[in-house]
């Protein structure tokens, strides 16, 4: 090897290994896609090595390039903790933190909390992507990830966060215009509101499924707020969480206090990235807002 390779390759290398294209990289770093791939070669005759098979479809990693991921990543979070230490302030915390979570979740949990949190860091800039597929923590859309679907591989430190029960909810006007719900059975010859199932959506949110084999489907949408709009104004049955429901006074409980389905709530973040106080701050504010809300959440023992 005739000399160390820059950082900026490396930088190039992570985002290129993150997202698969050169095109993406170059839109993420702010360059040129040419200059993407400039600092690619420079790097692979820098280290004597190739890094990518270049494909039609994009570049995947070789096994040298696997094996450089993590030393490249040591690099990338020494940095961000260089940067965390020399901006910081004694008790501040300073950055941006980009989180991902669940529409809901992240509109009526999460949001609301972040003003006394911007008020004791005025520093402390949170990005939220509060949207009904997840993104991914493999190409680093997001710091920490609220999920329903937690990874299974990577390097990634993942908690379980609490038991979120799903309720079927109507208005008063369905119900009043439609036969009447007595037990689950007679739900099969109602119409629903859910989601859109065309990967448009994280495929956690099939669930209608699991309450009834073949739903008759009304109304359709990638938003579950849209999904409460339109049962709150009787286009038909709804599962939701207690919290999205609650909003619109329009919406009753089908069976009061007997929920019918739960699914576990995830806390997932890149174990590097964890050791940057911005994002361990982070991190520890979404569990304690959970922890403050057993109203909505059941803590998971």
């Amino acid at each position: 090897m005739e000399k160390h390779p820059e950082w900026n390759d490396l930088r190039v290398f992570l985002s290129v290994a993150r997202l698969g294209t050169i095109s993406l990289a170059g839109e993420r770093l702010g360059i040129e896609h040419t200059t993407v791939s400039r600092r690619i070669d420079r790097l692979e005759a820098s280290l004597g090595v190739v890094l990518f098979d270049r494909r039609r479809s994009g570049y995947t990693l070789t096994e040298a390039g696997n094996a450089l991921i993590p030393h490249a990543e040591k690099m990338e979070s020494a940095l961000f903790e260089a940067i965390d230490e020399s901006l910081g302030k004694e008790g501040q915390i300073q950055g941006t933190v980009r989180v991902g979570t669940p529409e809901a979740f992240g509109i009526h949990v999460l949001a609301p909390s972040l003003v006394q949190l911007r008020r004791e860091h005025p520093g402390l800039h949170i990005e939220l992507m509060a949207q009904p597929q997840f993104p991914s923590l493999v190409t680093r859309e997001v710091e920490i990830l609220v999920t329903l679907e937690p990874p299974e591989m990577g390097r990634y430190k993942i908690a379980r966060l609490a038991e979120v029960d799903y309720y079927l909810f109507y208005s008063a006007a369905y119900r009043d215009s439609h036969p009447p719900i007595t037990q689950l059975a007679d739900i099969e010859n109602h119409e629903f509101v859910d989601y859109i199932h065309d990967g448009s959506v994280s495929n956690r949110y099939r669930i209608l499924e699991e309450l009834t084999p073949k739903p008759l489907r009304g109304f359709t949408t990638t938003s579950v707020l849209a999904q409460r709009a339109a049962a709150a104004a009787g286009m038909g049955l709804v599962l939701l969480t207690p919290y999205v429901a609650q909003l619109d006074e329009r919406l009753l409980s089908v069976f009061p206090g007997h929920s019918l389905m739960t699914r576990s709530l995830w806390i997932a973040a890149p174990e590097d990235l964890l050791r940057i106080k911005r994002v361990r701050f982070v991190w520890d504010h979404i569990r304690t807002l959970i922890e403050q809300h057993p109203e909505h959440f059941r803590l998971h023992n």
